[in-house]
């Protein structure tokens, strides 16, 4: 399963600010690239949006790339990308690398609700008019970045939760059916168990009686010569 990150962290990883990664993905969204949203409408990115995004940013550099024949060279690998995948063969994941692969991603989204408390605490520790400001404009887009910032941490916070909750009701089900599969094979046992023992009296009663049989039918013999 592939990590999540909020546009803060996406703008870090590709040195490009809030507004230039807006509209990179805008134009990919209206070029047919699906973007995660949640419920909010917020943007969050997995790795292969960031990916695609570098390669956005580098074409864009290219001598003679307009953003536009960017975005159209972008797409071009996306759909190639996506005939390639349809035509290779499905791989069947065991059980135990299913397992492991959703302790990891459960690992990751515990990471990450840690690593998003952690500086959301840090920046209401800080004073959003604290350092160098030339004019009190400064100070005010200083202060609104900051706080969009501190939003987008936050939703970005409530969808790894969502996510999170939802991987446990799943872990809790797939628990529940375990443990209905696992009385079903105990009451088989003790059924099976009680069939044999039931068995077993019944042979050791017809052993006793085919002995006492052959005791009397000896005895009887030995009754006839002696007379």
């Amino acid at each position: 399963m592939s990590e999540m990150f909020s546009p803060r962290d996406v703008q870090k990883l590709l040195d490009i600010n809030s507004s230039t990664l807006r509209k990179y993905a805008t134009l990919l969204e209206e070029h047919g690239y699906h973007v995660h949203r949640n419920t909010r409408g917020h943007r969050s990115f997995y790795d292969k949006d960031v990916n695609i995004l570098r390669k956005l940013i580098e074409f864009s550099k290219q001598e003679g790339m307009t953003l536009e024949r960017s975005i159209e060279e972008v797409m071009a690998g996306v759909s190639e990308e996506n005939n390639a995948d349809s035509l290779s063969e499905p791989v069947h994941i065991s059980n135990e690398q299913h397992n492991e692969q959703e302790c990891n991603h459960n690992e990751q989204l515990e990471n990450s609700v840690g690593e998003e408390l952690t500086w959301i605490s840090e920046e209401n520790k800080l004073d959003i008019g604290q350092g160098p400001a030339e004019t009190p404009n400064n100070r005010h887009d200083q202060q609104d970045q900051n706080l969009n910032d501190l939003l987008e941490r936050i939703e970005h916070l409530e969808q790894i939760n969502l996510d999170l909750i939802k991987l446990l009701k799943e872990k809790a089900v797939r628990e529940a059916c375990l443990e209905e599969k696992i009385n079903q094979i105990v009451k088989y046992i003790e059924r099976t168990e009680q069939l044999v023992a039931e068995q077993g009296k019944m042979m050791e009663e017809e052993t006793r009686m085919q002995i006492a049989a052959a005791q009397q039918k000896k005895w009887w013999k030995w009754w006839k010569w002696w007379k």
